[in-house]
């Protein structure tokens, strides 16, 4: 579980947040005064939030049956890593604002591997249960190889009965949360979303799995 320094820094970091410090400097502030290691600075950075951003993305939470007959944008890596970790046993989080984030920092160096295609069968048998109306995944550009791994996702897709458009595109947060449903963890997605299906947290709820609940951390 977590060390009693990373305790008093999730805590101290969520004081300074819900007083409104610049979520930067909070995080490089606390991280620095416990001489924290970058898995835990990586923690404090995706997973610890203020009172109020965590309940205002709780309230964007949807379940599986609301994403039916609705328009589903997919933020491709960030799906895939977070369902691989929970598939693969490494650290996911359960964090404040109660979305599954994954500690892996790969994204940029993410390879395509044996792995990839276990995750998206899983997240292709999610998403015909669902039954979105239109399903848009989307991966970044940028990255090496989002072409092919775009083709190859949607051929899993229509391999599972489910017809997607699947592209790898420059504004993946901008096409993402202009959907009428967002499945993603990132922040900035998060906060543009009208809705958010947390879809990792939906394969842990059926496959089961262990992660670390930031909820055990109560504020004061």
């Amino acid at each position: 579980m977590w060390s009693e320094k990373t305790e008093d820094a999730v805590r101290d970091l969520r004081y300074l947040l819900d007083r409104g410090y610049p979520r930067e400097t909070a995080v490089r502030v606390v991280s620095d005064h416990y001489c924290l290691p970058s898995r835990e600075r990586h923690l404090l950075t995706r997973c610890v939030f203020s009172r109020e951003e965590a309940e205002r993305n709780r309230g964007k939470l949807v379940s599986w049956r609301e994403v039916r007959g609705r328009t589903l944008g997919v933020d491709g890596y960030n799906v895939i890593i977070t369902c691989e970790s929970l598939l693969l046993g490494h650290t996911v989080i359960r964090c404040d604002d109660g979305l599954l984030r994954d500690l892996r920092t790969v994204f940029g160096k993410y390879r395509v591997g044996e792995h990839t295609w276990g995750a998206l069968e899983e997240v292709a048998l999610l998403l015909r249960e669902a039954g979105p109306g239109e399903v848009r995944v989307f991966f970044d550009s940028p990255a090496s190889g989002s072409g092919e791994l775009a083709r190859e996702t949607g051929k899993i897709l229509e391999k599972y009965g489910v017809r997607a458009k699947c592209r790898a595109v420059k504004g993946v947060d901008r096409e993402v949360s202009s959907c009428e449903v967002s499945a993603s963890s990132d922040r900035v997605i998060v906060e543009r979303a009208r809705a958010v299906w947390d879809l990792p947290a939906e394969l842990l709820r059926r496959k089961g799995g262990e992660v670390m609940d930031l909820s055990k951390l109560g504020r004061p």
